[in-house]
């Protein structure tokens, strides 16, 4: 049986077990040096803290994690490519053993100063070009579940439905919360349009509104050339570099639920 064969099995077994109804969060990326992460805290679920490769360090990450404990928000790490000079927005062509040492440095880094304040890691989300790899590249995919299932076990991933790095996680017993973004335009149901595309950040409070509410209440999402697809999303993600992050957090936290029962 081949590894899609698998996930198939896996997948049907996985709508049996979870309800259709699902209750869905607000995440955001913070410790990226942003000056609203205070502000947004209180209206999230989960915030994902930058653990050095693209930005932070061990005291934004410190602070960041104080601050979720305030607020209650449980706490993922965010690596990337080391790629500080580009905010790890452009990919890089690293061999895999490279990219693993940076990883897990970025993470345990994470791991280190939860400790410190008596909490846990909840997931993991890597960040910008990392994250968007692995979501059309099945070898990457493999080698980044590989690398959670065998050292990071019992920690959630989040990555969009349907993409290769859920799909992956989901063949190494890798909890999965379905991530969708309030702030990016879409140009299939797991991929979001390039940065470089006109009309690829959402700065419409309205349009951003409208976009969340389908994919939570409709389980679509309209992409960029006006094509539907089918989505389905746990936890929605405001990126914390959006010039709106605070406002667009404003909005979506009435329609949202961001406290769950698996804290």
């Amino acid at each position: 049986m081949d590894s899609f064969s698998k996930f198939s099995i896996i997948l049907q077994i996985h709508r049996i077990l979870v309800p259709m109804s699902v209750d869905v969060e607000l995440n955001c990326d913070l410790g990226e040096g942003m000056p609203n992460d205070e502000a947004i805290m209180p209206y999230l679920g989960s915030c994902n803290i930058a653990a050095g490769g693209h930005a932070g360090n061990s005291h934004s990450i410190s602070q960041t994690i104080k601050l979720a404990k305030k607020h209650q928000v449980k706490i993922g790490a965010h690596p990337s490519y080391p790629d500080r000079a580009n905010f790890g927005r452009i990919p890089m062509d690293l061999p895999f053993l490279q990219l693993q040492k940076s990883l897990i440095h970025q993470i345990d880094l994470i791991n280190t100063v939860a400790a410190k304040e008596n909490l846990e890691l909840n997931h993991i989300k890597f960040h910008g070009a990392l994250y968007l790899m692995s979501l059309s590249s099945q070898k990457l995919a493999q080698q980044l579940a590989q690398l959670i299932a065998t050292r990071y076990k019992g920690l959630a991933l989040y990555a969009p439905y349907g993409s290769f790095m859920a799909k992956e996680a989901l063949l190494h017993d890798i909890p999965v919360k379905y991530e969708g973004f309030a702030d990016r335009a879409y140009l299939d149901g797991s991929t979001l349009a390039s940065r470089k595309e006109a009309g690829s950040l959402l700065t419409n409070l309205d349009t951003i509104k409208s976009q969340v509410l389908s994919m939570v209440k409709s389980g679509i999402i309209s992409t960029i050339d006006q094509k539907e697809y089918t989505i389905k999303v746990n936890t929605i993600c405001i990126h914390g570099d959006h010039p709106k992050a605070l406002e667009i957090a404003q909005t979506l936290a009435p329609i949202i639920q961001t406290r769950k029962n698996d804290r």
